[in-house]
């Protein structure tokens, strides 16, 4: 048996309404569901959280008109098919309403039941067809995003690889001649000279071959290191000694300083030498009649040392050995920082290139100092020179004590074998993108949406781990967003980030939060929360809210969970404080500029509550949020980092 058609009235004239309603009963071919809504926010909230199967819209709406209507909605992303009627005849009215949305227009008073059916049929058919079709483009657009990406790839590849192996093949084959030559004519004496240069040629190209096969092996998960005990001075002298002429073939002079007593290291003695032969013949490469230098010191250990998104407190009984190759060589860009430790990327990436190289000697360099418990980080300024700095430990088998802190540990997903989703929603992708970028190295998924509407039903197929979502001054929709995740059943787990911007998205602030509900409460929700923020049922608890009507509501819900503090003043033995902050009532700026300068570890809990009903913003959001920038925000490169901390810091306690 099939459901009925759930069809929507908009029209503040009753009669008119009836009319269409006894049309709509004379209908026998199906069953049909009628609700009828007056003003223009009534439609606007039935159509963005109820949707219809169809709805039949009129062009007046009090002081607004259907045609503003059709376009505020389908701006928010509504899909429902929209049949407009007016009783007016005009062909420019008729061509307005197509352009805004419409599905159909029918003049009142002139169509009869069979025609009113048959346009409610259609336009839903043709909603159909096109929600397929929207489905399918959206899916050849990713296909062809991920083709283009992969071809980009390939091309790259090909075209790097070719010029490395072609230059060395050169050389084998060239100097192979001049040796078939000089054997025929019986000249000797350079022979030895030139089975140097094939030698040394066939080494280049078996360099070549062994950096792939690494790089391949660490991506699959396959690399073995043989950990071994070795005095570090003497392998700093083996590789000076190996990488000192690269360096000086550039009229360059080398600074290095052995400490008197470096000790012994326990590592990968191996893929050690390794690391610093490429950062130093990177260096003597991009430095022409300059200095390159090479400092060592060993010290106690800090977590920032192996994890940069870590604190700077002390590892205990572990020592940290410091490799730093500087040079006064070309320098690098931002730009070109920002893929430094990608594969195949390169420094001068032009057609005519003047240095060679695969482009995956530091992104093999960074992987191996991880695998090891390490990092490599760099340093640049274009024109003046670059410094990299590599950290391991003095034993790498004592990586376990700290790996627990690393993005790389704390958020793998173990036997799920996927990497832990957190899904950055905001009504344009700019900031998630450089949240992103700022975040490339942690081992996470995340994934940005720009579009409101889809980005809850995304969030809901997703599942994310945290939610960071972006609260935008000129954009109301977004508050109503909030609140629309923090009712999804399925995100409940989630924990969710909030940040505040400006119109511009320039300036902003992150909002302190110990959790997100939704108005009107949900008792089950809220208990929820209150039952995490301070377990059991002794303790009593202060309420604050910026919302009278909230406050009574929640101290009703809570009543029966736990025992709400009497008022001020009253014999209360240490009590426990909850500010319910309601971001779409006067007094919210307040409350949360309070959050900030509360000190954490003693202040109150703060529980943001958001509206998931558009009509319960007021006018007054976006004034009352601009006050908060201006009194609180920093700059979004500032934000960026603040809102990249806290993921960091949320995904851990998580």
């Amino acid at each position: 048996m099939h459901e009925p058609v759930d069809v929507l009235i908009v029209d503040d004239d009753e009669d008119d309404f009836v009319l269409a309603r006894e049309l709509i009963a004379d209908i026998e071919t199906s069953d049909y569901r009628v609700r009828w809504v007056q003003s223009y926010q009534d439609a606007v909230h039935a159509l963005l959280t109820a949707a219809p199967d169809v709805c039949l819209l009129d062009y007046r709406l009090e002081a607004r008109t259907g045609i503003d209507l059709l376009r505020e909605v389908r701006g928010l992303g509504c899909d429902v098919p929209i049949i407009f009627l007016t009783g007016q005849t005009e062909r420019e009215l008729d061509v307005e309403a197509m352009h805004a949305g419409a599905d159909d227009f029918l003049i009142k008073g002139s169509f009869t039941t069979r025609e009113l059916e048959r346009a409610i049929r259609y336009a839903i058919e043709r909603a159909a067809t096109g929600a397929a079709q929207r489905r399918l483009t959206e899916e050849l657009r990713l296909m062809q995003v991920q083709a283009q990406r992969s071809s980009q790839a390939k091309s790259t590849f090909l075209a790097n690889m070719s010029h490395e192996f072609r230059t060395p093949l050169n050389a084998i084959l060239g100097y192979s001649d001049m040796l078939i030559d000089q054997a025929r004519a019986g000249e000797f004496e350079q022979i030895e000279d030139d089975l140097n240069r094939i030698r040394n040629a066939g080494h280049h190209l078996l360099a070549l071959v062994t950096d792939i096969l690494d790089l391949s092996r660490i991506e699959a998960g396959r690399l073995s290191l043989a950990p071994e005990r070795y005095q570090l001075g003497e392998l700093l002298r083996e590789v000076v000694d190996a990488v000192a002429p690269l360096i000086h073939r550039n009229g360059n002079r080398f600074v290095y300083a052995p400490a008197d007593e470096l000790g012994e290291m326990v590592a990968d003695a191996t893929r050690t030498r390794q690391i610093l032969f490429n950062l130093l013949s990177n260096a003597g490469k991009f430095t022409r009649k300059g200095v390159v230098s090479l400092a060592v010191v060993r010290r106690a250990a800090r977590l920032s040392d192996f994890n940069h998104h870590a604190g700077d407190q002390p590892i205990e009984g572990v020592e940290c050995v410091e490799f730093v190759v500087a040079d006064s060589g070309i320098g690098m860009t931002p730009k070109q920082m920002e893929r430094l430790f990608e594969p195949f990327s390169q420094v001068d990436d032009t057609g005519g290139r003047r240095f060679g190289g695969s482009g995956l000697g530091l992104a093999i360099s960074r992987r191996l100092a991880r695998a090891m418990g390490g990092e490599l980080r760099a340093r640049s300024e274009i024109g003046r020179g670059s410094s990299f700095r590599l950290s391991l430990p003095s034993d790498s088998t004592a990586a376990a004590r700290w790996r627990g802190l690393t993005p790389e540990r704390q958020f793998a997903a173990g036997e799920r074998g996927q990497l832990p989703i957190v899904f950055v929603l905001g009504p344009t992708d700019a900031f998630g993108r450089q949240l992103r970028d700022q975040l490339a190295d942690v081992q996470l998924d995340i994934v940005v949406e720009a579009d409101l509407r889809r980005g809850v039903k995304l969030a809901r197929a997703l599942g994310p781990s945290l939610l960071v979502v972006e609260l935008n001054v000129g954009a109301p929709a977004t508050l109503v967003t909030l609140g629309q995740l923090a009712r999804e059943p399925s995100l409940q787990e989630a924990g969710i980030l909030v940040y505040l911007v400006d119109e511009q998205a320039q300036f902003g602030c992150l909002l302190v939060n110990d959790g997100i509900v939704s108005a009107p409460l949900q008792a089950l929700q809220l208990q929820r929360i209150v039952e995490r923020l301070s377990p059991g049922t002794a303790q009593p608890l202060h309420l604050w809210s910026n919302s009278a009507g909230l406050l009574q509501e929640a101290s009703e819900m809570i009543r029966h969970t736990r025992r709400i503090a009497a008022p001020a003043g009253g014999a209360v033995v240490d009590p426990s404080e909850l500010h319910l902050v309601h971001l779409a009532a006067p007094g919210a700026s307040w409350g949360l500029a309070a959050a900030r300068v509360d000190d954490r570890a003693r202040g109150p809990a703060v529980v943001l509550v958001a509206p998931h009903d558009p009509r319960a913003v007021p006018p007054s959001f976006a004034a009352e949020m601009r006050a908060l920038v201006e009194q609180t925000g920093i700059p979004r490169q500032e934000l960026a980092r603040e809102v990249g901390a806290a993921l960091m810091a949320k995904m851990r306690h998580d």
